[in-house]
């Protein structure tokens, strides 16, 4: 088998094409460029996915891993050479399993190659099953190392024994064993089950009584159970029938589905159609890199449209500053006359508050009352003569002591009567500060001086507003004319264009409806594929029962599961009616039950005795399969062996291998063999590397091998072992097929020129 071309969708690949040459094809190609992806699709194109995969913690199944990076459906094929003719294979997504649909046909006709299904298509090209095609000739990083599987187990004992490949000791082994578990496994199995039995029997015959009853419910029981079998097999045939019409059904709307995705190709086909031109993305780029020379002008423009506002709007904020301003209207000449006025009165009236006239009067008449009061009172007779007239005047009388008292009250009461000011310059000063709105003449003098700065600010603000004025109508012009120029030159491919505006618009309508253009004929594509797939299994003018059916309560599987739960039931049921007809027959005669007992005990002899020889077998068993595994370590340890030894030009002289494919190694200078988990990383890589073209040769032999395929499989190699490993790579690719997958340019470097050699740069 020869790999000649691959096409794939597949990961990181998009429609992605590699072709091969039959002999070492050396493929390079960095990091993160898809070699580890090319080596999974054509495990995927040989085998399909495992879809039963499932992610785990530290690892993708493939299905995940290799899941389009574009977000569509993984599609493939592969033309290879296989039996001396060219067959083309080819994969693709079927519902949500990836590559599960397959199509195998012999190159260049239509003859589908009916024996070849997506199961088997890989053991039919290769010769061998996965498990073993991905233990010897899929070589890669860092899965190098060999475990042991069934299949492998069954290969290798076929090729050291009898031929025969279905012989495996695991199998056998396990086969064996649950032949035990059959008879006996704790209290499951047959004789378990026997010795139950046989205390049933003698349960019967001690206890052996009237049993009309129970006949009778048996019986009704037979009868219930039959008719639900028969209603049960009734659903089934209309399963059948509903299950028909699906199928057909489903053929003429894959058919419908296919037709419509043709005519939206021809639509969109006809819409991205300009003038007799159907435009392709190549157009599309072209038109944008004119229509691109207008961007910038608009931009230069907007932004300084966008400075012209912000120069009006910093106007109108300083405009609506000063306008907010108490001084507003007013001049700054007539402000500073009023603040010298306002400070002149201030300090005139704080003069005048200074100065506190003494308040003669309220004091003279509250003397005088107090006299008054002491003369009426009589205080001061003996002194009479000091006071005569005062005397004389009031006397001694009630009226001259109520007279005395309201002078002295009305020279008490002038102390709280505030005298008349001259409010003159008090009332000016306020005229002229509430003028203003202000308190002070100082705060006049503040609001004064940010009035004028506001002021400055403004003829500012305007200079800057003229001069963004000038730079927008500048830039607009400017643009206006780019975009009048780009719409004359791309008026012949859009002859409705108006505006630049327009122009990207268009265009960004047109890239979208190619992008619409190009699902679409994917679409079209898938649904004829679906409905040719399904076309192949139903077809679709085949008449089928229209008429109405009824639909079961429970579905085919629940029907089936319940069809035979009652077949059980039925069969044991018509067991124990059986059983209880024949106790009642007897009934009385023990003679039946005891012969039943000691068929049972007989029958538990024999099985213990069987048990017991399965044992001694199983133990042989594993006696022959260590004598077999003394055959068939030397054979593969000696190949492998001798490879290892020409990679490390003659320094392990012998490898030895065990059953689990566990290594051990001998330098020729050491008197013990090393493990090889002591050994270098390296080397561990060339025991196994060694290890796998051994295998290859002893398994994967004929006249038409399968090819080899590493994936970066020399990367812990030295310069001098991997030259050896290629040279032996260059001298088994004269049998076989061989690829290369490296991210090193060492390999090709070193085979460059040589004949049989491809150097494929991705």
């Amino acid at each position: 088998m020869k790999i000649k071309k691959m096409t794939a969708t597949f990961g990181r690949l998009k429609n992605s094409s590699l072709e091969l040459s039959p002999g070492l094809n050396i493929i390079e190609a960095p990091n993160e460029h898809g070699k580890s992806t090319w080596c999974g699709f054509i495990s995927a194109m040989l085998y399909g996915v495992d879809t039963s995969e499932r992610d785990r913690n530290g690892y993708l199944s493939a299905k995940t891993r290799f899941r389009p990076w574009d977000g569509g459906d993984m599609v493939g094929t592969m033309k290879l050479e296989a039996g001396g003719r060219d067959i083309t294979i080819q994969r693709s997504t079927k519902g949500t399993s990836p590559m599960k649909n397959f199509i195998a046909v012999y190159t260049g006709t239509a003859d589908f190659i009916k024996t070849m299904t997506g199961d088997t298509a890989g053991e039919e090209l290769t010769g061998v099953s996965r498990p073993i095609f991905e233990r010897t000739a899929y070589i890669r990083r860092p899965d190098i190392r060999v475990n042991q599987t069934s299949d492998l187990e069954k290969r290798i004992s076929s090729i050291v024994s009898s031929g025969e490949e279905n012989a495996s000791f695991t199998d056998a082994d396990a086969l064996m064993r649950s032949w035990q578990r059959r008879l006996k496994f704790n209290r499951s199995g047959t004789i378990p089950a026997l010795q139950q039995k046989l205390k049933e029997a003698q349960d019967r015959l001690r206890l052996i009584e009237s049993s009309s009853d129970e006949i009778a419910n048996l019986r009704n029981t037979i009868g219930r159970l039959e008719k639900q079998i028969e209603l049960m097999e009734r659903d089934l045939e209309i399963h059948d029938k509903l299950e028909k019409r699906a199928s057909v059904h489903r053929v003429r709307e894959a058919k419908e589905n296919a037709q419509r995705a043709a005519q939206k190709v021809d639509e969109l086909r006809a819409a991205v159609t300009k003038n007799g031109h159907e435009m392709t993305r190549e157009d599309i780029n072209d038109i944008r890199e004119t229509a691109a020379a207008v961007i910038p002008l608009r931009n230069v423009a907007s932004d300084a449209e966008r400075a012209l506002w912000q120069s009006e709007k910093d106007l109108s904020d300083v405009m609506a500053k000063r306008k907010a301003s108490p001084l507003f209207g007013h001049s700054s000449d007539e402000v500073s006359a009023d603040i010298s006025s306002a400070a002149a009165l201030e300090e005139k009236i704080r003069n005048a508050k200074d100065k506190k006239p003494v308040r003669w009067l309220p004091i003279s008449v509250t003397v005088l009352g107090i006299l008054a009061l002491i003369v009426t009172s009589g205080l001061l007779s003996p002194f009479g003569n000091l006071v005569p007239s005062l005397a004389g005047v009031l006397g001694r009388t009630i009226p001259g002591l109520v007279a005395s008292a309201i002078i002295t009250i009305v020279g008490i009461g002038l102390f709280f009567v505030k005298p008349k000011e001259k409010r003159n310059d008090p009332e000016i000063l306020a005229g002229i500060l509430d003028k203003y709105n202000v308190n002070s003449s100082s705060r006049l003098s503040s609001l004064l001086a940010a009035y004028s700065e506001l002021s400055s600010q403004e003829d500012e603000a305007k200079s800057r507003r003229d001069s963004a004025r000038l730079t927008y109508e500048k830039a607009s012009e400017t643009a206006r004319e780019a975009e009048e120029q780009a719409i004359a030159k791309l008026a012949p491919f859009i002859p409705d264009v108006k505006s630049g505006d327009a122009v990207l618009s268009a265009l960004n309508e047109t890239e979208a409806l190619i992008d619409k253009l190009t699902r679409a004929q994917f679409d079209m594509i898938s649904s004829q594929n679906v409905y040719e797939t399904l076309a192949a299994d139903q077809d679709e003018a085949e008449e089928v029962d229209e008429s109405y059916l009824p639909v079961p309560i429970r579905n085919r599987q629940d029907t089936l599961a319940a069809l035979e739960r009652a077949k059980a039931q039925l069969t044991d049921a018509t067991r124990a009616y059986d059983l209880a007809t024949g106790a009642q027959r007897t009934l009385g005669d023990p003679a039946v039950i005891e012969g039943e007992i000691q068929s049972i005990s007989e029958e538990i002899e024999a099985q213990s005795t069987q048990y017991e020889a399965l044992g001694l077998a199983v133990d042989t068993l594993s006696e022959a399969n260590s004598e077999l595994q003394t055959r068939f370590s030397p054979l593969i340890s000696r190949k492998a062996g001798e490879i290892l030894s020409t990679l490390t030009d003659g320094r392990y002289e012998k490898l030895v291998f065990d059953r689990g494919f566990d290594a051990v190694a001998k330098e020729a200078a050491s008197p013990v063999s090393r493990n090889v988990l002591a050994l270098s990383e390296g080397t561990a890589d060339e025991i196994y590397f060694s290890l796998r073209l051994a295998m290859c040769e002893l398994i994967l032999d004929g006249s038409d091998p399968c090819p080899i395929i590493l994936d970066d499989a020399l990367t812990n190699f030295d310069d001098q072992r991997c030259h050896r490993a290629l040279d032996l790579l260059s001298e088994l690719s004269k049998e076989r097929q061989i690829l290369l997958f490296t991210c090193h340019s060492r390999e090709g470097e070193y085979l460059s020129g040589r004949d049989g050699v491809e150097i494929i740069k991705i």
